[in-house]
């Protein structure tokens, strides 16, 4: 059986570099903050189960108004602070 193809919307792996010395911990905090902010996560998440094409229509629609109305919000914080 031949291994399944990639996926269409396939994201980059994450890698950080570790020092010597480095503790372990910091490490891993600082993979954990790359694996979040790559949008692994979220990806992992939205294909746990099927998503109909309604379905991701909505939630993308959604997620478009939310990032909208967060630069709003930020740009405001931001002519205010001048």
């Amino acid at each position: 059986m031949p291994p399944p193809p990639p996926a269409p919307t396939s994201l980059p792996s994450v890698k950080i570099s570790v020092s010597d010395g480095e503790p372990v911990e910091s490490a891993l905090r600082r993979f954990k903050r790359e694996v979040n902010k790559s949008g692994h996560l979220m990806d992992l998440r939205h294909r746990r189960y099927f998503e109909n094409s309604q379905e991701e229509k909505k939630r993308k629609l959604v997620q478009a108004r939310n990032r909208k109305r967060m630069e709003r919000l930020n740009k405001r914080r931001m002519s205010n602070r001048t």
